[in-house]
């Protein structure tokens, strides 16, 4: 059986497992259980309801209807259990701890960490299954202290009853011994540096060909589903060596780097100024599951070792890891489930280099988090200030954004609002001596927006009882560092959806923010263009996978323009006809630099 039919039979188990919990809990398919009926639950059977009712209301005030709002937590639930089972099984095949779902017969059929447990824990033997729930609760809360996703505070964190736990490892532990599985991955399914990341594009092949056959508009909540497509590992390669390595180079031109990898045109001489390697800054703006972030980890891990060896960096080697993930990798995705693989990958990649690595605070964050509206938070921004209608308005205009994040992700304008609103004042000031004490009062405005932006975030996440939403603003927070934050390198492989299937939320977005002074709404993989390159700093470098249609159709020439005004093309990469993987489209690699005294802009 293929891994597909694997991932597929997993996630109707433990989805089923789930949708039984909710029918127990008074969660119907169509409408909640009568409060009537519900004053007659069993007390534990309320204490449970009510960590699901957070979360239900949530949802249901973000998709609009009880149903929709269901199928949303149930299939939030169903991926973060996913995850967490296989994230597991990929640290047991790493040998990162004693095995916790793997059975053997020499441990009585158990685990090996279950046979531990229960040798401390020997009360456990008499009750259901030996106690295997409150076992994989144990293990879960021992890795929660340094990876978020398994912690008790994490919003999904639940389990099915007893007996669907077990099945549902018994189906996990059926793939590494299926003959097709082990004939394919020879060094053994778990050990596969990517499985991760192809279990996810496994995972929604179902829905995703049911989007594609209703010929559905793509709104905002199927970009990540409609477009999603695991880049091959030597496509990332090859992105990431050409953009940071050649970064690198620039700066180390002597570096036995260029000796280790593939890089085209390495300098021969120093054309860049030299920075701390932990100030050099990536990010991926689609991230997904995180396959580039999780290779530049491993390229970044080199340099920092070259950087030991050859030019006496003051770093220790058992501080990299934790550094990388820190300070070089950042990510943000729309899709919460892609991100908890993201953060596992580089989890686990941490672990193997240093198995005490403690907590880790990652740069790598999903989009789809909840903020109460501007009304709340008001006085934070108006206290002691004197604002005047333009920045009142921005500042709603800015707020709102940040609550529709979960729409439109990284494409969100957040700092660019501000600078767009401060250049306007600016080339007023030069003709007009009474807006020259408005552009000083833009100036301190500026300085202070975001810092106050910050505070709000967290001043509500610290008010706030409920546990859920105390979580989503947290990502919030992270979310807006990010947006607000200048990169050396923006590197992706970007949703290619058309504007002709853009519904009508996606389509009034893309149209106010990316349509001028240059157009870039034709394509999301054009709107992603812009975006990388406005996240990146005067010295920056894009390293980007794209159709073809930006060099030949008439509805991209705004991008061709800004291609050949803003930039200069320094590699530039075509598949051919079949593309990365027969029979998808053909898709380009390019690499653009711009060279000018006032500001030098790279692009790959």
């Amino acid at each position: 059986m293929k891994l597909a039919d694997h991932v597929e039979q997993i996630r109707e188990l433990i989805e089923a497992s789930f949708d039984k919990q909710f029918a127990r809990l008074g969660f119907g398919k169509t409408k909640q259980m009568d409060d009537d009926k519900v004053a007659n639950l069993p007390d534990e059977i309320k204490a449970k309801r009510e960590r699901f009712i957070a979360m239900l209301d949530n949802h249901i005030s973000e998709t609009g209807s009880y149903e929709s709002g269901r199928e949303k937590l149930l299939d939030e639930l169903t991926f973060t259990l996913f995850n967490r089972l296989a994230a597991i099984k990929v640290m047991e095949a790493a040998n990162l701890f004693p095995p916790v779902l793997i059975k053997q017969v020499e441990h009585g059929d158990r685990s090996l960490g279950h046979k531990m447990w229960l040798e401390i824990y020997s009360h456990m033997r008499d009750e259901e299954l030996e106690g295997i729930r409150d076992y994989i609760k144990f293990a879960f809360d021992e890795l929660g202290g340094t990876l978020p996703l398994y912690s008790k505070a994490y919003a999904y964190a639940l389990l099915p009853d007893t007996i669907s736990l077990n099945d549902i490892i018994d189906r996990f532990n059926a793939v590494e011994i299926d003959e097709q599985i082990t004939k394919e991955y020879v060094e053994g399914i778990w050990n596969s540096d990517d499985v991760l990341g192809w279990m996810y594009e496994s995972y929604n092949n179902q829905k995703k060909q049911a989007h594609k056959d209703s010929k559905d508009k793509t709104e905002y909540h199927k970009v990540s589903l409609q477009s999603q497509v695991y880049t091959p590992r030597w496509v990332v390669q090859f992105l990431v060596e050409n953009s940071l390595g050649k970064m690198y180079l620039e700066m180390y031109p002597d570096s036995e780097i260029k000796d280790n990898h593939k890089i085209a045109n390495a300098p021969s001489t120093q054309a860049r100024i030299p920075k701390p390697l932990h100030e050099v800054k990536i990010i991926d703006p689609a991230c997904g599951s995180g396959n580039f972030l999780l290779y530049a980890f491993d390229f970044f891990y080199e340099l920092y070792i070259d950087q030991i060896e050859n030019y006496g960096a003051d770093y220790e080697e058992s501080d990299i890891a934790k550094l990388i993930i820190e300070n070089n990798l950042h990510g943000i995705d729309l899709d919460d489930r892609a991100i908890q693989l993201a953060q596992l990958g580089l989890f686990i990649k941490a672990k193997k280099k240093r198995s005490s690595i403690g907590e880790i605070n990652y740069n790598v964050v999903s989009s789809d988090f909840y903020l109460p509206e501007y009304d709340r938070v008001r006085q934070i921004f108006e206290q002691g200030n004197t604002l005047n209608k333009n920045q009142k308005e921005l500042i709603e205009k800015v707020w709102s954004d940040l609550q529709n994040a979960y729409k439109f992700g990284s494409l969100v304008r957040i700092d660019e609002q501000i600078q767009d609103q401060l250049r306007a004042v600016e080339e007023r000031a030069h003709d007009d001596l009474f807006a020259a004490a408005d552009l000083a009062e833009h100036q301190s405005f500026a300085e202070t927006f975001f810092k106050n932006l910050s505070e709000a975030v967290e001043q509500y996440a610290r008010t706030s009882s409920d546990t859920f939403l105390t979580s989503q603003t947290q990502d919030a927070i992270t979310f807006l560092e990010l947006l607000t934050t200048k990169y050396d390198v923006a590197t992706a492989n970007p949703p290619y959806t058309d504007s002709t299937d853009f519904g009508p939320d996606l389509k009034k977005f893309v149209n106010d923010n990316y349509k001028k002074p240059y157009n870039f709404s034709t394509n999301l993989y054009a709107t992603f263009i812009k975006r990388c390159y406005d996240l990146t700093n005067d010295y920056g470098v894009l390293a980007l996978v794209h159709p073809q249609t930006f060099m030949y159709i008439k509805t991209f020439s705004d991008v061709r323009e800004f291609m050949v005004e803003k930039t200069h093309l320094d590699l530039f990469v075509e598949w051919g006809y079949l593309g990365i993987e027969p029979p998808r489209d053909c898709r380009r690699l390019n690499i653009l630099r711009e060279y000018d005294n006032e500001n030098t802009k790279l692009h790959s």
